[in-house]
């Protein structure tokens, strides 16, 4: 976050921002620059603005958020989303509905609403390549979520298989999820899109080996964070 006042020079910025759409593209993705979120005229995929050069307004605006934290910009979704069992306390019961981070990614993934619906001006951003993600489009979840991991449920300790059967994955202690520097829970200790997923870099993307966005180089990385192994 950048401070407002204190007499600093926005220069220094200015020159990291440089530096950054300079580099080359295997560095970008360490930026949102350099990666599918970028949906400004400068982005490298498919779906991009036909005007737009700003890439923070795609998500985020300085004033009249839809959401305060992360000042967030994009319409949000009305969805009802079909969700996963999850075990909780020894009984089984529907995941709750994404709430958080989970529901600021939905906006865009689910496919209801319009890449190109932010808050401000202009309201609507025309798009190439299609106004939304569509079925079988890369990225597209749709609202049936009950074949992915669940969100937006709080990790505890007590959260354990259902009647304590025996399965191939076991909970760590939430002491080690929390010591973890990059699978992060979010503040009020609920699991989110973003624990596992970083939607400003994409430096550890392999295809077909590690996932869009991932927080660590290697996918068992990331689950073995909160499971292990029985």
């Amino acid at each position: 976050m950048v401070r407002q006042g204190g007499g600093r020079s926005a220069w220094p910025w200015l020159a990291l921002l440089a530096g950054l759409l300079v580099e080359p593209s295997s560095a970008q993705h360490e930026s949102v620059v350099g990666t599918l979120h970028n949906l400004s005229v400068s982005g490298p995929g498919e779906i991009r603005s036909l005007s737009e050069t700003e890439v923070c307004k795609f998500c985020h605006v300085p004033h009249n958020a839809e959401s305060p934290v992360p000042l967030w910009g994009h319409a949000l979704s009305g969805a009802q989303y079909e969700v996963p069992e999850i075990h909780l306390g020894g009984g089984v019961a529907p995941a709750p509905q994404p709430d958080g981070a989970s529901r600021l990614c939905l906006s865009c993934h689910d496919g209801t609403v319009a890449l190109g619906d932010i808050t401000g001006e202009p309201r609507s951003i025309p798009m190439a390549g299609g106004d939304r993600l569509r079925p079988g489009q890369p990225g597209y979840l749709g609202t049936d979520l009950s074949g992915s991991h669940p969100v937006s449920f709080v990790v505890t300790d007590w959260i354990v298989d259902a009647d304590g059967a025996r399965s191939d994955m076991a909970l760590r202690p939430l002491s080690a999820v929390q010591a973890d520097g990059d699978v992060a829970l979010d503040g009020e200790g609920k699991m989110q899109c973003t624990t596992c997923h970083d939607p400003h870099s994409d430096r550890y993307y392999d295809p077909g080996r590690v996932p869009r966005f991932w927080v660590k180089s290697t996918v068992h990385e990331v689950c073995l964070t909160c499971h292990a192994l029985r």
